[in-house]
């Protein structure tokens, strides 16, 4: 069984697709903006790999998206599937 904070960092990742695919862009124009790897991107994206706050923040401000909504919506996705 997987931990609340892992439910959570997977649903973070989740709402970070979805707005990567409202915005329509790429991992390779995203790891040129925020200036990480692409792989890295693509594992900060798929759940695989943690998300440093500093590149939290710059992937929200990159996908024009508010911490606080990303945050909150993975919240309350994490507590409708315990």
């Amino acid at each position: 069984m997987a931990s609340y904070g892992q439910e959570f960092a997977k649903e973070l990742a989740a709402e970070l697709r979805a707005q990567k695919a409202r915005r329509k862009v790429s991992d390779e124009q995203i790891s040129e903006a925020i200036g990480v790897h692409r792989v890295s991107v693509s594992r900060y994206l798929t759940g695989d790999r943690p998300i440093p706050i500093v590149v939290f923040a710059d992937l929200c401000r990159f996908l024009q998206v508010s911490p606080v909504k990303l945050v909150d919506e993975a919240e309350q996705r994490t507590r409708r599937n315990p």
